[in-house]
């Protein structure tokens, strides 16, 4: 659901234009990112909402996100970054120019932090010369696009975002490497988009595995759970996803479902409840409100 803007301050005797805020959706629109991304950088804290029970944020969510997105674009998990943004923080001491400055960490194995007036630091405040590599020049885009884990993950969102499927399981695939539950998580979508739907559970419980605090892959692993026949591992894996995010609407409505099918009834109920006051006007809002009136509920 679109919040109503909020209003801005009343400076000088005279009305600000209305500041804009953004809901969580459109902050992922406006990045290029699939929502539940955004809200992983919400639930780690890498992004604060403004205001009121329907998230909303600033212009200045939308930049702190924009730089986010560089780093998970480069394949950074998000405890990783959050992990990076603390320390960095130790030798920076303005939140938004630490975050920036951690972008020249991207491609290294050790965190660094960029300052305002160009020095490179560790987060011990010990100071690094960049030199570049000798043979950094004699090395074509080509090859060097090709190199890490990172890369092949970046191959496989594009892919994945112009509908060649195929073609980013092959790069998730190659982007498995090393501890990245965003590559699982991914990976296991496309498998989802393939029918694949033992490969796609294998991947969600790899995501779970490397975060265990990833709601978005507990619930799409009870999801295929349920459609593999495992009701009571669907159940579980759903009830962790809201354990971890108790607004998580969707993971209401999917338990919900599975609960119906399972005879649980009163449960069903209070989950179709609580994904009706936390998304009440999605497109599966009138189906969860005849859903309840179908089962005994006014």
């Amino acid at each position: 659901m679109v919040g109503a803007p909020g209003s801005g301050p009343v400076v000088g005797g005279g009305a600000t234009e209305p500041e804009r805020f953004f809901t969580l959706l459109e902050l992922a629109e406006l990045c290029g990112v699939p929502a539940n991304v955004v809200r992983r950088w919400v639930d780690r804290g890498l992004l604060q909402p403004q205001r009121g029970s329907v998230q909303q944020f600033s212009f200045r969510s939308l930049g702190v996100a924009r730089t986010l997105l560089q780093f998970w674009r480069a394949g950074w998990t998000a405890p990783r970054i959050e992990r990076g943004w603390r320390l960095s923080r130790t030798v920076v001491a303005d939140a938004d120019a630490a975050l920036a400055g951690m972008l020249a960490s991207i491609g290294n194995k050790r965190l660094t932090v960029r300052t305002a007036d160009g020095r490179l630091l560790e987060p011990t405040g010990q100071q690094l010369f960049d030199f570049p590599a000798a043979n950094a020049v004699a090395e074509s885009p080509s090859t060097l696009s090709l190199r890490s884990p990172a890369d092949w993950f970046q191959i496989g969102v594009d892919a994945e975002a112009a509908g060649r499927v195929e073609d980013a399981v092959r790069a998730y695939e190659r982007a498995l490497c090393g501890d990245n539950p965003e590559a699982h998580f991914n990976l296991g979508n496309c498998y989802y988009a393939l029918r694949r739907r033992a490969e796609a559970a294998t991947q969600f419980e790899a995501a779970t595995g490397c975060a265990p605090d990833y709601a978005e892959a507990w619930n799409n692993l009870g999801i295929v759970r349920g459609e593999l026949g495992d009701r009571d591992g669907a159940v579980d894996a759903l009830q962790r996803a809201l354990q971890l995010v108790p607004y998580y609407a969707d993971a209401h409505y999917n338990l919900a479902e599975t609960l119906a099918v399972v005879g649980d009834l009163d449960g069903a109920r209070r989950h179709w409840r609580a994904y009706l006051s936390f998304d009440p006007n999605s497109r599966w809002a009138d189906r969860v409100r005849r859903r309840l009136q179908s089962h005994g509920e006014r």
